[in-house]
């Protein structure tokens, strides 16, 4: 990513007084979580049950017809890419370069890594659930209590914010998800100051919002990078 643009984006995170952060997969793919591939986390981590199991990807694992399969697989899950998991430089950059501002967390990954990161979990919609509690993706449709009020909170900061400088950051999300860019955009078109940042390796797409919009493709990793670099 050109210096010029990571520069630009710092000082938009640096200034803000709310940041809205909108992410799926590709988050936990710069992080090396694939749910979807046997690559080699997947073999090293996994093999065993899928050998055992006849499975090909994490997720299959995790959505299996079979309660015992997928119990075994959920365990797996759990003790891996959760209480192991320890924050990479990308999500830790994210949690330093957002930490001065209120900051609301949107995501689809099941894997509670934002709360594992430091980040308030009163402040993380899981929007399909969370393997800290079970998986849901009609969370959002039925939304339990908990999310209720975190709705609500995130309905509280952009009344708070909608005059003040806004920052949203899509982070790998995909064309299909549209629950989280939605979301996101409305959070945008309420706000007067608001900047859309968009990551995502190959899709880096202009959102439906009226606004300043920031495209960044490429390694997530690498240009938040970038960014922490600029800062400092």
């Amino acid at each position: 990513m050109e210096t010029a643009k990571a520069a630009r984006i710092g000082r938009v995170l640096a200034e803000a007084d709310l940041i809205v952060i909108g992410a799926s997969n590709g988050l936990d793919m710069a992080e090396g979580l694939n749910l979807f591939c046997a690559d080699a986390h997947f073999r090293e981590t996994y093999g065993d049950l899928a050998q055992t199991d006849g499975i090909g990807c994490i997720l299959q694992g995790l959505a299996s017809p079979d309660a015992n399969v997928r119990r075994r697989w959920a365990e797996r899950f759990y003790q891996k890419e959760y209480l192991e998991y320890e924050p990479s430089p990308l999500m830790n950059g994210l949690r330093d370069l957002t930490e001065h501002a209120d900051t609301f967390v949107i995501t689809c990954n099941v894997d509670g890594r934002f709360a594992r990161a430091g980040f308030d979990e009163n402040r993380v919609l899981e929007t399909e659930g969370s393997i800290r509690t079970s998986i849901d993706e009609l969370r959002l449709a039925h939304p339990d209590a908990f999310a209720t009020t975190q709705l609500e909170e995130l309905a509280r900061l952009v009344q708070v914010h909608r005059n003040g400088r806004v920052a949203i950051l899509e982070l790998g999300v995909g064309l299909r998800n549209g629950v989280i860019k939605r979301m996101l955009a409305q959070v945008a078109n309420a706000c007067e100051h608001a900047t859309y940042i968009v990551f995502n390796h190959s899709q880096a797409m202009v959102p439906d919002a009226s606004c300043e919009t920031i495209l960044v493709e490429g390694d997530m990793a690498l240009a938040f990078e970038e960014v922490v670099r600029c800062r400092l």
